[in-house]
């Protein structure tokens, strides 16, 4: 394996790929429930868990790693509209307040307590909490978004290997050998 063949840049592009598309297959099955269609509380939670996963996927080329740089727009050739440095950030902040964290001020709960009956000092508690899905109604641009990643993403690094030396690249962890 030529293992200097490739930069630590040009790896995390590579695995960026995998990352946007893992996020893309994710907020698809999010939109495969209609907007008009009645979901169970169960449901809504299976899809908060697409959601969730959808949003750690596309944020993870982006975040520090050991080994690997951070992405960036600029290291794919693509300069984000307005309209995508939004919903960039709103990802990255659902991300780091909301799924990776826990932070008071995105908290959604509600709490209360009620007595079994009047003459019981036995007290139930009873809570309520957001398993609503915060980018249902922004499906179309992120997958517009993740397509555009993805494409940048391709054309880099078909762009990098171009009058190179071929590369045999493999990396795993489970492989000792």
């Amino acid at each position: 394996m030529e293992l200097s063949a490739l930069t630590n840049e040009e790896l995390r592009i590579i695995q960026a790929m995998t990352d946007f598309q893992m996020a893309l297959s994710a907020f698809n099955f999010v939109s495969e429930v209609g907007p008009e269609e009645p979901i169970s509380r169960i449901e809504r939670r299976r899809l908060r868990c697409f959601e969730d996963a959808a949003v750690v996927a596309y944020w993870r080329p982006f975040s520090d790693s050991k080994g690997l740089p951070k992405l960036s727009f600029k290291k794919l050739g693509i300069k984000a509209t307005s309209e995508q440095l939004t919903l960039h950030r709103r990802l990255q902040e659902r991300r780091n307040k909301v799924i990776a964290h826990t932070d008071v001020d995105r908290m959604r709960l509600a709490f209360s307590t009620f007595r079994v009956s009047e003459d019981s000092s036995i007290m139930m508690p009873q809570y309520d909490f957001d398993d609503a899905l915060e980018f249902y109604a922004d499906l179309d641009a992120i997958v517009i978004w993740l397509r555009t990643l993805s494409h940048a993403a391709s054309k880099a690094i078909f762009t990098r290997v171009q009058g190179r030396q071929e590369i045999r690249y493999k990396r795993d962890h489970t492989d000792p050998g």
